[in-house]
């Protein structure tokens, strides 16, 4: 299951800075940098802590990014409240870290819709 969590976020993180690109909105080209560089880290704070506490995660296998960014990211974080209690299996810390990565989605989705 972190696999796949992992495969979405890096879908969205590339998806986040090809249109961060592209856009022509000062406030979607600061919130989608914003969503990137943060992103990664976090991903990256989830993975190292899983592995604490699971040992080695198994491969992840990329997928590439559908729709547009922000309905990419409403998807997302819709998956990751469904599936939030079997990715940290019932460890509280790494439910933590999800949290904190899903407050990112929000706070980008936020952005986008109502700062552009």
């Amino acid at each position: 299951m972190i696999e796949e969590l992992i495969a979405k976020v890096f879908a969205a993180r590339e998806a986040a800075h090809l249109e961060h690109w592209r856009t022509k909105s000062y406030a979607q080209h600061q919130a989608l940098g914003e969503f990137y560089d943060t992103i990664i880290d976090q991903i990256d704070e989830l993975v190292e802590c899983y592995q604490g506490n699971f040992g080695l995660i198994g491969d992840v296998k990329l997928v590439p990014a559908e729709g547009n960014v922000l309905s990419l990211l409403s998807k997302d974080v819709g998956w990751i409240a469904k599936n939030r209690t079997k990715i940290a299996g019932g460890v509280d810390a790494l439910e933590n870290i999800i949290d904190t990565l899903s407050a990112t989605y929000l706070r980008t989705i936020y952005k986008l819709e109502n700062l552009s």
